[in-house]
């Protein structure tokens, strides 16, 4: 596909700053001209979790923000001066978050390197909804739903990742609901047993969380641009390749070279459909993509053949009921098209319905693309 093949050349614009973007933005809505298209500014009177605070409007207005783990400061190596005891040698502690993300890096390295025929014990089911799948000359990359279809070296890295993602994401639709004057639990009600790794079959939740090997160093888009479906999503690479949707005139922003060059430890946090949906456009879908920049500099690790990444996609929890009178405030506004007595599960069955997946074949992914567009404008498609 064209699309996925298209060289990535490089510019300014990949060594931007964040702090110079959001200064950008500020100044573009006192502009009545080039403001961004938004009906209303959304107040941030609660701030989410361990984002900057000069980063806390982007996710309404653009749907992505950074999420920044705080780094320890470095032990002194013998002997403080200042007291009579010596320094402590234990190492800094790192997040939890950080921490387990780390280690679900180091066990996904281990599963990718074994052999397929080993890997295709656990083949992709339920469409790429769950397990291993490749696509050759462009990814790979294994989707875990519950412990039970989850590979051994897998499975305690990826449950203690989950359930942190979980919490924390469930905190911040907590404070999203308080920034859009909802009432408590209007928008985490949503979140139930997704918040957790569920161990058996039978309790699998519309969650997940999938784990990536791009392929190679040409310099292409490996991912191309789309926005997730569900509520929120966190991404994390090993080497830099995600980009974000800038709005308007911005173009795409390469958020992960930020992170390296600011040598922070970051992640990427997404608004999906669905949350733009309950939300009535008070926060923003984070347009998206992948690209490989060419070989990264080696910095003595040996050589990289992939970019490694993962994702934490949090969907509303199929069974609960939809009302929109109670996702309605002042900050929101009126639904154009009310919803009650519907399932989250069916909400997000339509807004699936009108997108194609990117994580299946090109071929595949061209023929959804063509019936989409076909029925768009009213014809027919194969």
């Amino acid at each position: 596909m064209a699309g996925v093949a298209a060289p990535v050349k490089p510019s300014s614009r990949d060594n931007f700053s964040i702090s110079t973007f959001i200064s950008r933005l500020r100044s573009k809505r006192t502009r009545k001209s080039k403001t961004l298209p938004r009906a209303r500014e959304i107040p941030i009177t609660s701030p989410l979790p361990l984002v900057h605070p000069h980063h806390q409007p982007l996710l309404p207005n653009l749907g992505w923000t950074t999420v920044t783990f705080p780094q320890p400061a470095p032990h002194a190596s013998s002997h403080d001066p200042s007291t009579s005891a010596p320094a402590s040698s234990a190492p800094p502690d790192k997040h939890p978050i950080q921490a387990a993300y780390e280690d679900l890096f180091a066990a996904s390295a281990t599963f990718f390197s074994l052999p397929d025929t080993e890997k295709s014990k656990w083949k992709t089911r339920l469409g790429s909804e769950e397990g291993w799948s490749s696509i050759p000359g462009e990814k790979e990359f294994i989707t875990l739903r519950t412990l039970a279809y989850t590979p051994d070296v897998l499975r305690e890295p990826a449950k203690r990742f989950w359930d942190l993602m979980g919490e924390y994401m469930t905190t911040c639709l907590g404070r999203v609901e308080q920034n859009l004057s909802m009432d408590e639990g209007a928008l985490s009600r949503f979140v139930g047993p997704c918040g957790t790794m569920q161990t058996e079959e039978e309790h699998r939740t519309a969650t997940m969380v999938r784990l990536f090997r791009y392929e190679g160093w040409e310099e292409k888009v490996v991912a191309e641009a789309h926005a997730d479906l569900g509520l929120l999503s966190f991404v994390v690479g090993r080497v830099p390749g995600l980009e974000v949707w800038g709005g308007d005139g911005q173009g795409w922003r390469a958020v992960e070279r930020e992170y390296e060059g600011a040598g922070e430890a970051c992640g990427t946090l997404l608004g999906g459909r669905m949350l733009e949906r309950f939300s009535n456009g008070g926060v923003r879908a984070g347009g998206h993509r992948v690209v490989s920049y060419g070989a990264p500099e080696m910095k003595g690790e040996g050589e990289k053949r992939y970019r490694f990444s993962i994702v934490f996609v949090l969907r509303a929890h199929e069974e609960v009921l939809v009302d929109s009178e109670m996702l309605e405030t002042g900050v929101t506004g009126k639904w154009e098209r009310p919803v009650r007595g519907v399932t989250a599960g069916e909400v997000y069955a339509e807004i699936r319905g009108a997108h194609f997946n990117i994580n299946t074949g090109v071929q595949e992914r061209e023929l959804q693309r063509r019936k989409l567009e076909a029925k768009k404008t009213g014809g027919g498609g194969k």
